[in-house]
């Protein structure tokens, strides 16, 4: 038993070694279907974030574009607190959200450099017992006398779930189609070894070797092909993932960028198993289709 495996996997890889630049060209393939589908994963996977991000913001903020005392700020915020749907109301001056402004962003920025005064309104933070209020809500802020605009973000929530259907049906048609294209590539540069050893073929089974001992070679040489391709597409997709993640989070640190790295790994292993079924089930179809025409 412990000897026919060591002859199939030194046999796997002496052919891979023969048929070299096939088997280089086989690996590239699979490296970039797979990177194209693991973009296409994380990019579905941080746009859900978005969603979730936005979508838990169940917030109508309202902007008074002038000053008020504290007075008529307590005022305001009463009779916004009596809107339907409204279950609290918080009041922030112009001077705590310039403060809470340059704590985000002022280690980033040099805010003196960028403006001389503080330019934000004061505004009030109405929190929603519901997203299907929101709308209804900012129509019941916004005829306030005070308030000179209202938003929330239940539109921004709808572009983005459209979004993410559109890079998800365009997504899952790019992967298909990449994976056939894949799946045909390794399939023929097997059918090219599996020909080139056709006489060793047939001495095998003049005394007595099965299909399926026929069958092993090439089908382990198949997931080498896909382990290396794999590997390879998981080190370029982590590696760029970093980097552009690592300059998202510099350049936009309020977008939720996702940085779990349980989940990370789950998408790279997966990308590592694809790449491995890929190769296998080229290298199946291929040599089963040989040995039925041939033998």
């Amino acid at each position: 038993m412990f000897s026919n495996i060591e002859f199939f996997i030194v046999e796997a890889f002496r052919s891979f070694k023969r048929g070299a630049l096939m088997s280089l060209v086989a690996v590239g393939t699979i490296t970039v279907s797979l990177v194209l589908f693991g973009i296409f994963l994380l990019l579905v996977i941080n746009l859900g974030n978005v969603v979730g991000d936005v979508s838990s913001r169940l917030d109508v903020v309202a902007y008074v574009d002038k000053d008020i005392s504290l007075k008529e700020a307590g005022a305001l915020q009463i009779e916004l607190a009596k809107l339907q749907g409204v279950t609290k109301v918080r009041y922030i001056s112009n001077d705590e959200s310039w403060k809470e402004f340059r704590k985000d962003f002022g280690a980033k920025l040099d805010l003196n450099e960028v403006v001389r005064y503080n330019p934000l309104p004061h505004s009030f933070m109405l929190t929603v017992r519901t997203p299907e209020l929101l709308s209804t809500v900012a129509d019941e802020v916004v005829k306030n006398d005070l308030v000179v605009e209202a938003s929330y973000s239940d539109k921004m929530v709808a572009k983005i779930k459209s979004l993410v259907d559109a890079v998800r049906i365009g997504g899952a048609a790019l992967v298909i189609l990449i994976s056939i294209a894949t799946l045909l590539i390794v399939v023929n540069t097997i059918r090219l070894t599996v020909l080139a050893r056709e006489t060793d073929i047939s001495i095998m089974k003049l005394v007595g070797a099965t299909n399926t001992f026929v069958k092993f070679p090439f089908i382990i040489e198949g997931i080498i092909i896909g382990v290396i391709g794999g590997v390879s597409a998981f080190l370029i997709l982590k590696l760029a993932y970093d980097a552009v993640a690592m300059r998202l989070a510099l350049a936009l640190p309020f977008l939720p960028i996702m940085t779990d790295q349980g989940l990370l790994l789950v998408v790279y292993v997966v990308m590592i198993f694809g790449g491995t079924a890929l190769g296998m089930l080229g290298a199946y179809i291929s040599v089963s289709k040989v040995l039925k025409q041939k033998f």
